[in-house]
């Protein structure tokens, strides 16, 4: 019983390794990385990575997946901890999305490259999961915006991550193109004010606070 115990542990600490390991190299250059520099920087044979992901793209649906689930944390959070006022909310949700740039460029992937090089039965998984926990997300706020019906938040949620993250992803530019850019950093702080100002007005307009056309 011990020996087993410990081979599960044992199991659970390379699994966790192989996705802490990739998104190191994901946030140092944000790409898909082979199974060749994930096994480098893990450490690990190329075959002990495969008994654990089949593919270099599951690996990156996994940490797609818990970044969405620590954004919807962060979100219910909030929800729970702050007066129920749903222009802040708003605010807030826009906002936050600069703390998860993972989630936004792992999105940004998603639909292009990872579900189209998976499994269906691995992207069906994934796809409940993420809509797991849009469902407890939607509860929550319709709880606490009366008039917002469950329904109606799972749609606009899904309006936010289309509009949101295209926006972000402007905002957050990887390293290359930042090079490129020719004012570099002082003009990107710029552009990101004038782009959170659209996604927030974009934001009320999905959320039925502000009307199209109005100031």
């Amino acid at each position: 019983m011990g020996q087993r115990a410990l081979n599960e542990a044992d199991k659970e600490r390379k699994y966790e390794k192989i996705l802490t390991s990739t998104l190191l190299l994901f946030k140092r250059e944000r790409r898909l990385h082979t199974a060749a520099e994930i096994c480098k920087e893990a450490k690990i044979a190329k075959g002990t990575l495969y008994l654990y992901f089949r593919t270099k793209e599951e690996i990156y649906m996994e940490l797609l997946v818990r970044n969405f689930q620590r954004w919807h944390e962060g979100v219910r959070n909030y929800l729970l901890d702050q007066p129920p006022d749903p222009v802040a909310f708003l605010n807030f949700m826009c906002r936050s999305l600069a703390d998860f740039t993972d989630f936004v460029d792992l999105t940004a992937l998603n639909n292009v490259i990872l579900e189209e090089n998976l499994p269906a039965d691995y992207v069906l998984t994934a796809r409940q999961r993420r809509r797991q926990e849009t469902i407890r997300t939607c509860q929550l706020i319709a709880r606490s915006f009366p008039g917002w019906t469950e329904d109606f938040c799972e749609l606009s949620l899904r309006r936010f991550y289309t509009y949101g993250i295209a926006f972000w992803k402007e905002c957050f530019p990887s390293s290359q193109v930042m090079v490129a850019l020719s004012g570099g950093k002082a003009d990107m702080e710029v552009q990101r004010d004038i782009f959170f100002a659209e996604i927030l007005v974009m934001n009320q307009l999905i959320w039925g606070l502000k009307a199209a056309g109005v100031a």
